[in-house]
């Protein structure tokens, strides 16, 4: 599947761009849908996670974890403290309770420091995406809407962890398409379990 030079366009800057928000501070408490920096660079957390031996974990996008990956992870900062909470508002969270995936045509939500809480449809499974920087495959497409500074944010659908935001095209006044990469891909191939309530 291939697209627009628009969609492209799109979909590299809300992969690598480098937002201007206030950074994190010391000791921070970490919340999926919260920026933090990371490598130098201010990011956004997707989910908190920890391996089987509890090193924590932070699940974000792949420019920020220093890959090529669509989704990569880090190492959380020592003097923070890792949650199984997700950013649903400015006030208000939600409790990750487990990681079932929905299916074509639930409802799915996302939050972003940009766009805040948005939420949509799952539209296919297993997409495929050409972009100047790869392609990326397994991704899942949604009617949530996304824009510059979303991604690596958090998807849940319920209470359950969904995935990472990847890109998208389109904006949240007329409407868009958005695509995560499932966390059990990521989960799997990090050997991680999530942080849950």
């Amino acid at each position: 599947m291939r697209f627009s030079a628009r969609f492209l366009t799109a979909l590299c800057a809300i992969a690598f761009i480098v937002l201007t928000a206030p950074t994190a501070s010391a000791g921070q408490i970490l919340v999926g849908g919260d920026r933090i920096v990371l490598n130098g660079k201010v990011c956004v957390i997707g989910f908190n996670a920890r391996t089987p031996a509890g090193a924590r974990k932070i699940i974000t996008s792949g420019a920020c974890a220093g890959t090529t990956a669509p989704v990569g992870v880090v190492d959380a900062p020592a003097d923070s403290t890792s949650t199984p909470l997700v950013r649903t508002g400015p006030a208000s969270t939600a409790v990750v309770k487990g990681a079932t995936e929905a299916a074509i045509g639930a409802q799915v939500c996302r939050y972003g420091p940009t766009t805040g809480w948005r939420c949509g449809v799952v539209q296919a499974k297993n997409q495929t995406v050409n972009y100047p920087g790869g392609t990326v495959t397994g991704l899942t497409r949604t009617s949530m809407c996304v824009e510059p500074g979303d991604a690596g944010g958090p998807v849940l659908a319920g209470n359950q962890a969904q995935g990472v935001i990847v890109g998208g095209s389109g904006n949240c006044t007329s409407g868009g398409t958005s695509y995560f990469l499932p966390i059990r891909h990521t989960l799997s191939a990090y050997g991680l379990v999530l942080y849950t309530g």
